[in-house]
């Protein structure tokens, strides 16, 4: 059933009494139950936290449910080109075979890449106007006709419109999604969530592959039809779902609006202690937040001296999914192993499985990535991505050894999970802990425009550099990611902090301090020591947990 209320609450226009500020007295104590919650928060486990929390986690897995129609039609719209049927529909006959012109299938790919991005920046700012919660559920409403557009395309054309416009929609829906999560969830499951998203994002491309094993070899038009269909699914379910969801207490809290931060809090937590002690630790944490940032949040706030160091550590870790050959491997593979001599059902069975790995390895960064850390992981991820780009190109050059081709084809296919152990995860782990309260979405927005604009070159250079009746340079396009990959390792190993286990706080702190990035791991923060103070000296008991009438 739709929740009623969600109707109400977006469309209230009637104007709120402006709320009595928080005396000295009052923010002392609240900073004392906050500093006393923040260090229990430190000694959750995620189990631990699962069961503290239970309707939060409920949320947090709807706006990841909501990812998983972005990494779906991801997938989808590099898939089809590997179909015969579509190109026989949308392409021209060649040298034995149908094949679509390259400035189509740049289109294809590179068009809905560049509007995603668009979303993106869109997204942000009316995420940061309408609430997170809002502008999901609008962004979603339109991706129905959009999928429609896509499903009864008879022309090139409209195809290419429908994906343009679908694919805004669902850059606006990437940001919500991925603001929403970084700042709602607990600490103990924060990194957890946000490495969830990059499963959704590989669940999404795991489905359609799986549809397209089935509906490949038909002869009809559902051939490449049939890919469509589940898009349908998702998007109904995730609408029903997000009427479920209260907006973001920070999003509330961070525009002074203290009473609906409060009772969406209400809503995420349910027992009175839980709220005033969420309450007390995220209204401290955006008043400290405020005096070191600049509240207005605008973009050009990113590039300033105070925040500059934190929009590059979000920016550069998404820049290099671009540059490590994920765009490559994940719109290519299908299409590689028919080049390497797979026929296209064996072709298809293979994506199957390299998809699987992708899922494999988000699932194994969800054991590491607290336990090693981001740092650690980052670095030795890409030592482990430039050696198989290396290995894939220097395999796959000599196209007449099948042999050679088909070991190329297996380290193309290990590559899915290595990178989303590492690269597939970390990034918007760091992007939900690095980027700052004020500036959160618009950092989103910047990264992922960023990540997009280079995803979008490579959708528009790549057909030309691979397809046999152009540059036909097949594996040897890896040369290039081993290098970029290569380079990186240098830029993570000096400049990337450790941010595991760290609150909002203690991260503001640290970077407000300019601590070194190798000093991070071990650094101890003036919040940690107050933490441990307040919760030795403080029995948190009814007393602590009633906040003050006039902020309730």
């Amino acid at each position: 059933m739709f929740n009623t209320t969600f109707f109400k609450t977006m469309f209230k226009t009637k104007k709120r009494e402006p709320e009595a500020p928080i005396s000295e007295d009052e923010f002392d104590n609240m900073m004392q139950l906050a500093r006393a919650q923040q260090q229990v928060e430190h000694g959750l486990s995620k189990w631990q936290a699962t069961k503290k929390y239970p309707w939060t986690v409920y949320f947090m897995f709807v706006c990841v449910w909501a990812m998983v129609l972005v990494g779906y039609e991801n997938q989808a719209g590099g898939i089809v080109v590997s179909i015969p049927e579509f190109r026989k529909d949308f392409g021209f006959y060649y040298q034995g075979q149908y094949v679509l012109e390259a400035k189509w299938q740049s289109a294809i790919t590179g068009g809905p890449t560049g509007a995603l991005a668009v979303g993106f920046i869109l997204g942000s700012y009316l995420a940061d106007r309408f609430g997170r919660r809002n502008t999901l559920f609008f962004a979603v409403i339109l991706t129905v006709p959009f999928i429609a557009l896509e499903y009864i395309a008879t022309s090139i054309q409209v195809f290419f419109l429908g994906k343009f416009f679908n694919s805004f929609c669902l850059g606006v829906i990437s940001t919500c999604s991925s603001v929403y999560v970084s700042e709602c969830a607990p600490l103990a499951l924060r990194g957890f969530f946000a490495a969830t998203i990059a499963l959704a994002l590989c669940i999404g491309p795991f489905i359609c592959v799986l549809i397209n094993n089935t509906t490949s070899t038909y002869t009809t038009r559902m051939a490449y039809r049939g890919i469509f269909i589940p898009q349908w699914i998702f998007s109904v379910t995730a609408m029903v779902m997000i009427t479920t969801i209260p907006e973001s207490a920070y999003w509330y809290l961070s525009r002074g609006k203290r009473r609906q931060g409060l009772a969406s809090l209400k809503k995420m937590y349910r027992e009175e202690s839980l709220i005033q002690k969420q309450y007390a630790m995220m209204h401290v944490t955006v008043i400290e937040a405020s005096e070191i940032s600049s509240k207005a949040g605008t973009y050009l706030d990113c590039f300033k001296a105070k925040d500059l160091r934190r929009t590059l550590l979000v920016v550069f870790p998404l820049f290099m999914q671009a540059m490590s050959g994920v765009s490559y491997v994940s719109s290519y593979s299908t299409y590689y192993f028919q080049y390497a001599g797979f026929d296209t059902q064996k072709s298809f069975q293979i994506s199957c499985g390299a998809q699987a790995l992708s899922i494999a390895g988000v699932i194994c960064s969800w054991f590491i990535i607290d336990r090693f850390g981001r740092r650690s992981l980052m670095i030795s991820g890409m030592i482990a991505i430039t050696i198989l780009n290396l290995l894939i190109a220097s395999t796959g050059t000599d196209k007449s050894n099948r042999a050679a081709m088909k070991a190329s084809s297996g380290f193309m296919t290990m590559y899915n999970f290595v990178y989303n152990i590492a690269l597939g995860a970390v990034p918007y782990i760091l992007a939900s802990e690095v980027s700052s309260v004020f500036l959160r979405a618009k950092t989103y927005a910047i990264a992922n425009l960023t990540n997009n604009a280079f995803q979008c070159m490579w959708s528009f250079v790549l057909p030309y550099m691979f397809n046999a009746n152009e540059a036909n340079m097949g594996s040897k396009i890896n040369f290039i990611f081993t290098g970029c990959s290569f380079l990186s390792i240098f830029v993570f190993y000096f400049y990337l902090p450790e941010t595991a286990g760290r609150s909002f706080e203690e991260i503001d702190e640290m970077f407000a301090l300019k601590i070194p990035a190798r000093k991070w791991k071990h650094w101890q923060t003036r919040k940690q020591e107050e933490s441990e103070k307040y919760l030795s000296e403080l029995k948190i008991t009814e007393s602590h947990d009633e906040l003050p009438k006039s902020i309730v």
